[in-house]
């Protein structure tokens, strides 16, 4: 009876498939087994005695072979020999690996997205990239084209078609074709409305059209949008409105209430 139990015990253990990778979405350590990597036969990769896995939103697992990362999937489709000698789950649908501590981008079929080739990359809205080279920012998309080049001290995503690009310390204006809307000049850049951005100059506010143009200079404590083709403005303590065109068309002397009041009445 006493050998039957642990027969029965050794069966169990040897069936049980909790040692050949882990179904969850983290790196973990499983001991000195050998991984059950279904591509072997495919690549013509022999298992090893790998100790380290990561299966990402259990679509693609990445697995640790002489100290670098491959990646497959359990039904073959996905076969890549361990070439990065690191990798990080960036969101559901992509991966960061590096090869000699440059960044790239992989897909989770296994399609390179970025050459491995950046100091550093962050996802943005849209399905676009934040890179640093050499201490510079750019922007890739999700084919991995260049659409701003590193050259800037930062770049901020303003809108999906906006970012506040940053040089000697000033703020501009790209937008996603690469064109530069507005030349790096100010404190800071923000939207303002759809159809406007806010400026800061001297730690005062104004306003810029979607060209670029600035349309009210940087007078202003505040500036806010409003219904119609006006902005709610503060300048010492008092409140007033300025149309598009720049013209003050409430007079900046009254409380934000009043002011409310008086703006309603040109709508």
């Amino acid at each position: 009876m006493k050998r039957n139990l642990i027969i029965s015990l050794l069966l169990l253990v040897i069936s049980s498939p909790a040692w050949a990778y882990n179904e969850g979405t983290t790196s973990s350590t499983v001991g000195s087994g050998p991984i059950n990597n279904p591509n072997a036969g495919i690549s013509g990769l022999k298992p090893g005695y790998e100790d380290t896995y990561y299966t990402h939103y259990k679509t693609i697992t990445g697995y640790k072979s002489n100290g670098k990362w491959g990646f497959y999937s359990d039904n073959g489709r996905i076969n890549i020999p361990p070439i990065y000698t690191d990798i990080e789950g960036l969101d559901s649908k992509y991966i960061k690996v590096a090869i000699n501590g440059y960044w790239g981008l992989i897909d989770v079929e296994g399609n390179p997205v970025v050459d491995a080739k950046y100091d550093k990359i962050e996802v943005m809205q849209n399905e676009l990239f934040k890179v640093e080279l050499d201490r510079k920012y750019g922007v890739v998309n999700k084919s991995g084209k260049v659409i701003i080049k590193p050259q800037y001290e930062d770049i901020d995503e303003l809108s999906g078609y906006y970012f506040v690009i940053e040089l000697n310390d000033r703020k501009g204006l790209i937008n996603l074709n690469g064109k530069t809307i507005i030349k790096p000049q100010y404190e800071d850049i923000d939207k303002l409305g759809s159809d406007h951005f806010k400026v800061k100059q001297n730690e005062k506010w104004g306003a810029a059209n979607l060209d670029g143009d600035e349309i009210i200079e940087p007078l202003y404590d505040k500036i806010e949008e409003t219904k119609g083709k006006y902005f709610k403005v503060k300048h010492n303590g008092k409140w007033g409105a300025i149309n598009f065109e720049g013209e003050v068309v409430v007079e900046i002397k009254y409380g934000p209430l009043q002011a409310n009041k008086y703006i309603k009445q040109l709508y």
